[in-house]
């Protein structure tokens, strides 16, 4: 007999079905996963096997096959230890239920069977509601803006023997609603440290950036040094529109997958690389390919500050997110989408010495300087990024 059990796999932030089928034999013994798992995934065998001994069931004189389907798909990360270790336990008779295609298993195991959350989760849980599913079991984990999802029903789960005890009907498992986590963040959300409103002075550019605001335009901002360019830029967001649930979560998603600490519930991100960056720091990479600036600056403002300090490269990898407000990266293994809708705002100085055209300082920089930095920002290939994104 062969137990077939339905879980979520990612590729990016897409979600897709994976069926984590489990065949318990006599033969040597060994225990097998196949299918494409990336290490994370064969590790599984050992989290499983320990979590199983400490539930009295041991399997380590069996032959044990997984099969993770599609086959040709690669598999990443340790979102099926629950999968697996459920279907062991249905092969080897220690539970007396049956598995429906409606219901989806995310998880990681520690060695004594208690339930881990693992980066992507929430990801996960989105794109649960997409594939049809309509029951989940996944971490009791109150680090998630779970808000309530209609289509869907979420099971938490703190250790291997509560799933066995709900699935069998003795235990009863919810979310408590006073303990959502997105309550709690509305209520403990700190103020902002830059704040629009404390900004005194600058009309003009407090006007334009009021524009920028309503409209989604992006800015580009030119002065001498310590005329407040930075400052506007980051109080820029406190006078954006409050991000929806849908906005929120999308933005949490992206945090997520970069195991980092997003805003507060309801404030857009800020992000303001250093000119150092590298393009895939800025647009995401890796042989794992991971989000970049652009992606944690998702319905949030990206700000560039000393503009002509990066590299023309770094810079034209922005023409893709600025275009069509995702970023694509091709790798051996596929190809992910992130995705990368901001409000871009960079600044400058208009020369090297910074105060070409002040009124009260003398500019050092000879007119060659001054071209030469022009040229080397392209400000007419750049006011182009600005119009079509």
């Amino acid at each position: 007999m062969v137990t077939s059990i339905s879980s979520i796999g990612l590729l990016g932030m897409e979600g897709y079905r994976i069926q984590v089928e489990v065949h318990v034999m006599e033969g040597p013994p060994a225990f097998t996963i196949i299918g494409l798992p990336d290490l994370a995934v064969r590790e599984s065998r050992e989290r499983v096997m320990s979590t199983l001994i400490t539930m009295g069931c041991d399997v380590s004189e069996q032959r044990v096959i997984v099969q993770l389907s599609p086959p040709e798909q690669k598999k990443a990360g340790p979102f099926f230890d629950i999968a697996i270790a459920l279907g062991i336990l249905k092969e080897e008779e220690k539970l007396d239920v049956e598995f429906d295609a409606d219901t989806a298993f995310v998880g990681s195991l520690r060695l004594d069977g208690t339930i881990q959350s693992v980066d992507g989760l929430l990801p996960s849980v989105l794109a649960a509601t997409k594939l049809g599913f309509k029951r989940l079991y996944l971490p009791s984990s109150l680090e998630l803006p779970l808000a309530n999802i209609p289509s869907l029903d979420l099971f938490p789960i703190h250790h291997l023997n509560d799933c066995v005890a709900h699935l069998e009907g003795q235990l009863s498992l919810s979310f408590a609603e006073d303990e959502r986590p997105h309550v709690v963040a509305e209520q403990n959300a700190p103020p902002s440290e830059h704040d629009f409103s404390h900004v005194i002075g600058h009309e003009r550019a407090k006007r334009a950036l009021t524009i920028a605001a309503a409209g989604g335009h992006h800015l580009f901002m030119s002065g001498p040094p310590g005329c407040g360019k930075t400052m506007l830029a980051e109080s820029f967001s406190t006078i954006l529109p409050t991000l929806t649930d849908q906005q929120y979560l999308e933005m949490v998603s992206v945090y997520q997958m970069t195991n980092s600490t997003p805003p507060p519930r309801g404030t857009a991100p800020f992000r303001s690389p250093h000119h150092s960056s590298s393009y895939v720091a800025l647009v995401g990479g890796g042989s794992n390919p991971k989000p970049g600036e652009a992606s944690l600056a998702h319905n949030g403002v990206l700000f560039l500050d000393e503009l002509p300090e990066f590299t023309k490269k770094t810079l034209d990898m922005l023409r893709e997110p600025l275009e069509s407000g995702l970023v694509h990266i091709s790798r051996a293994r596929g190809t992910v989408t992130y995705p990368a809708h901001f409000q871009l705002i960079s600044a400058m100085n208009p020369c090297p010495c910074g105060y070409h055209g002040a009124k009260h300082r003398y500019c050092t920089c000879s007119p060659k300087e001054i071209h030469n930095l022009a040229e080397v920002i392209k400000l007419d290939d750049y006011g182009d990024w600005l119009e079509r994104g």
